[in-house]
């Protein structure tokens, strides 16, 4: 099995955000389908689920199903060596997966593979009142802002606006996106919605953004948020966490 893709830098940060939630996983790696790897965390709050299609790679020799189970912390670990201009080569065997930046030289790092199964996690199956669409910068400072708070945010979508807001004994902050401001890309809502979430999961998984052109929230009221991000080459990253329902 060999893959390759255009810029290590993509799986840099979406690896190293998936590894403070998550320690070891499944890479699936199919014919057809390209490369996936979906999981849940140990308290079973948020599902992680990333998919890089077969025409978002370079080179994609794969003849059949392969399983990759890693620890993730090493991955990320290796693939903070990524530079600017690096593009990543995935190789495997039986035992080993190894991880390449083909750049101004050939970099190559092997890890034994995990005796471990993908998870087999059903699609969900939920329909959202709220779509809000923004630049992944914006997403990005909205979680920086609420940090400086409190540990729990909270989502209330209008027909319009969009308000992200947390609050603690230290105080509150709130952020609101409007169509006039221009910040927000899209925004559908039926009715008023509104839903609270762990912060922390969101404050881990933010380093994602950064590789992300928008970023897409979808909820309703007191229930689970689908967060999902664009990458490049038409691969996505998005996670669905479980609300806080005080």
């Amino acid at each position: 099995m060999k893959i390759v893709f255009f810029d290590a830098r993509v799986w840099r940060y979406l690896v190293s955000a998936i590894s403070k939630v998550i320690e070891e996983g499944v890479f699936v790696v199919d014919p057809e389908e390209g490369l996936m790897f979906r999981a849940m965390d140990p308290s079973h709050v948020i599902m992680l689920d990333m998919r890089f299609p077969r025409d978002s790679f370079e080179e994609f020799d794969v003849e059949q199903r392969t399983e990759l189970g890693v620890n993730l912390e090493d991955v990320a670990k290796i693939l903070r060596r990524a530079s600017k201009e690096d593009r990543l080569e995935i190789t495997a065997d039986e035992d080993s997966i190894s991880f390449a930046f083909i750049g101004k030289s050939y970099r190559k790092f092997t890890l034994p593979l995990l005796d471990i199964t993908a998870e087999q996690l059903p699609e969900p199956q939920l329909e959202f009142k709220a779509n809000i669409k923004v630049m992944s910068d914006v997403y990005r400072d909205t979680i920086k802002d609420v940090e400086l708070i409190g540990d729990v945010i909270r989502f209330v979508a209008s027909s319009d606006e969009f308000k992200v807001a947390s609050s603690s004994e230290l105080g509150e902050a709130e952020i609101i996106y409007t169509r006039e401001s221009g910040s927000l890309i899209d925004l559908v809502v039926e009715d008023m919605q509104q839903a609270s979430y762990t912060l922390e999961y969101f404050s881990d998984l933010s380093g994602a953004s950064r590789v992300a052109d928008t970023i897409t929230i979808q909820f309703s009221t007191d229930m689970p948020a689908l967060v999902e991000h664009e990458l490049p080459q038409g691969a996505k990253f998005s996670f669905l966490i479980a609300p806080r329902v005080e």
